[in-house]
């Protein structure tokens, strides 16, 4: 019964889909009144279709395909719910979801000055709900049934049951589609070029601000997980997948940053738009991959060609329509402010560059082995040698410009202020470098540029702030609440990127790794830390057995510090075998070890690594993240005001 409903409702979002998208072409009065009604019904009965699924999930209606393929009756309650969106078909509904309570937040943008404006972008958004509803409906609807109802599911991947990855695709989806009302802004824009009321570029900021944000902590998130689930010590691997989700997020970057640069000088103009629509295309892009089955990753979920072959066309129809658009209307959108390499927004543009080229890099290497394979049938593969030598390189003047770029003025080109305003930052710099370097008392090149870059980052954001404090205090008495309000979310979020490359710097190039066969009570040296194997036993979980090890951490005064308890886990529902690492995390350093196979004669392959200042890598998106929250609420409030 649930499964009928849910299928229904999902035909019920097709229909009013294509009510909106005809309601939005016509020039009638009641225009708002009856994509209300299309919008509104859209978004219930997509929700009403994703809750049904999630029913069949909890209550394992095993007569559904899609719960029979990812479920059982032992899997934890959380993973049942996590389940509905584990999967291509529910990742799929899940994705519609989001689409639908965007475009609802589209049509919100509604006022009486700009009803054409935003029926021409939910007209755009409908085009787009059309085309991944009839994906879902023609190749994977997730309520077909099974002719036959079986006793119980063929369970759930055991790697997929965890906390961080039952949050990572809500957050990632909610920036792709975030994404798709940029797209549709985009093209109305264009259309619509002669409408001077309309100031496209405040309706869009939002929506950049949120799929901005919601993409960085989504795939913080997902290199959590990775670092803590997949045992291989690290927590960015260049995936395809991986990278699926970092080519669209560096567009955005670029296009957050423009969209600056078009309110205060009205420059950019074509340059964001264009933006706009490779930022979508490539998340798009990225389904592709992930679905298609061309990839082999532990985070891609289809393996039907036919669902590939129906997002290729449907990427190829709306790249083909936009980049057109483009090609003809962008004119109408070149500024005629010319400005210095040298001021604020050059610096922007600068910067903004190098993000295209370094996705561009991204993209190529994620591709050309797919290219490679269907002209020559041959197999080949691009991985971190190729990604490090083409992305760092490129990566280390766009944080440089990134550093200065908020001392800068806008337009106007002073040289003597401008060094005036560098000279601390660089003094302050190498303060912070020689401090790190005495208290490390290790040196190498790599190091020396990853905390040099983390140093200047964060030099120029306190030297910003002091200007902006001081600043203030010259027109009134200073006060706690004068310095909060200067800590805007580009300061925030600027911070954050400093703290984030000194917990890429300390983790990549001063990682050490100890790999070893080890009976109980043997003992292992690992940087200051002595590791003694205590014991191995037995364990049951809800879903699985395993084998926990018991290891001892001492530090160099011979004192235990903590005892880290790594598993080897079974799952006899699905048959798969996992490692479940053990952590041990401080502001400085992890400690990390994994249990490899093994028996109490041979002795087990352990893996031990200390990654020094790992955890700056996550306190640097938490804070980054929190900036991009801060921004959301100032655009949202600037909006608000606009449309009163």
């Amino acid at each position: 019964m649930a499964s009928t409903l849910g299928n229904s409702a999902l035909w019920l979002s097709f229909l009013f889909s294509i009510l909106q998208f005809i309601v939005s072409t016509k020039n009638i009065n009641s225009i708002i009144i009856f994509n209300r009604i299309a919008v509104t019904g859209l978004l219930t009965s997509t929700l009403a279709s994703f809750f049904l699924l999630m029913y069949c999930h909890v209550t394992s209606d095993f007569a559904v395909i899609n719960v029979f393929q990812n479920s059982h009756t032992t899997k934890p309650l959380l993973y049942k719910i996590s389940g509905v969106w584990g999967n291509h078909e529910g990742s799929m509904l899940l994705w519609m979801l989001v689409l639908s309570i965007t475009n609802y937040f589209i049509f919100k943008l509604y006022s009486k000055n700009n009803s054409i404006f935003v029926s021409k972008t939910l007209q755009i958004q409908a085009v787009i709900t059309i085309g991944f509803l009839l994906f879902i409906l023609i190749t994977s609807n997730p309520f077909e049934r099974m002719s036959t109802i079986p006793s119980n599911g063929l369970g759930f991947n055991p790697i997929l049951q965890d906390p961080a990855l039952a949050i990572h695709p809500p957050l990632l989806y909610i920036g792709y589609v975030g994404l798709s009302a940029v797209f549709s802004l985009s093209i109305a824009t264009m259309n619509l070029e002669n409408d001077e009321g309309t100031p496209w570029y405040i309706y869009m900021k939002p929506f950049v601000v949120a799929a901005w944000t919601f993409l960085t902590a989504g795939i913080a998130l997902g290199s959590i997980w990775a670092y803590y689930e997949l045992g291989w010590g690290g927590w960015w691997f260049w995936d395809p997948v991986e990278n699926a989700a970092l080519m669209p997020w560096l567009l955005s970057t670029a296009l957050l940053h423009s969209l600056i640069t078009v309110e205060r000088k009205k420059s950019l103009q074509a340059w964001v738009l264009l933006l706009a629509i490779l930022a979508f295309l490539l998340s798009v892009i990225g389904t592709f991959l992930v679905r298609s089955g061309i990839l082999t990753s532990v985070h891609t979920f289809a393996l039907d060609p036919t669902r590939g072959i129906y997002i290729l066309i449907f990427i190829g129809l709306l790249g083909s329509y936009s980049l057109i658009l483009f090609a003809l209307k962008s004119k109408n959108f070149l500024g005629k402010n010319y400005f210095s390499f040298f001021s604020r927004e050059g610096s922007i543009l600068v910067n903004n560059l190098i993000m295209v080229i370094v996705c561009g890099s991204v993209f190529f290497g994620t591709t050309y082995p797919l290219i490679v394979e269907i002209f020559t049938s041959n197999r080949i593969s691009v991985g971190e040698p190729y990604f490090n030598a083409t992305v760092i390189p490129m990566i280390i003047p766009a944080i440089l410009v990134m550093g200065i770029g908020p001392l800068l003025s806008w337009s106007k080109v002073d040289s003597k202020k401008t060094l005036k305003q560098i000279l601390p930052s660089i003094l302050l710099t190498i303060i912070i470098i020689i401090i790190f370097f005495l208290s490390y008392r290790t040196y190498n090149i790599p190091g020396l540029v990853g905390i040099g870059l983390a140093s200047w980052i964060i030099s120029n954001v306190l030297v910003t702030l002091f200007l902006n404090i001081r600043k203030e205090s010259k027109k009134n008495n200073f006060a706690i609440s004068s310095f909060l309000k200067h800590f805007n979310s580009m300061i925030i979020a600027h911070l954050g990127v400093g703290l984030l490359i000194i917990g890429i710097t300390g983790s990549s190039v001063w990682q050490e790794e100890k790999i070893s066969r080890m009976k109980v009570n043997d003992e292992k040296m690992i940087s200051n830390y002595n590791v003694v194997f205590k014991e191995i036993n037995e364990v049951a979980g809800p879903n699985y057995l395993a084998l926990r090890g018991s290891f001892w951490i001492y530090n160099q005064n011979n004192k235990i510090i903590t005892v880290l308890t790594p598993e080897n886990r079974i799952y006899p529902i699905t048959k798969n075998t996992t490692s479940e690492v053990s952590i041990h995390t401080n502001l400085l350093r992890d400690l990390y070890i994994v249990l490899g196979d093994g028996d109490n004669d041979n002795g087990w392959v352990v893996r031990i690594y200390h990654n020094p200042l790992v955890v700056w890598i996550w306190i640097g998106v938490l804070i980054i993240v929190i900036g991009g929250l801060s921004a959301l609420k100032n655009n949202l409030n600037i909006l608000r005001l606009r449309n009163l």
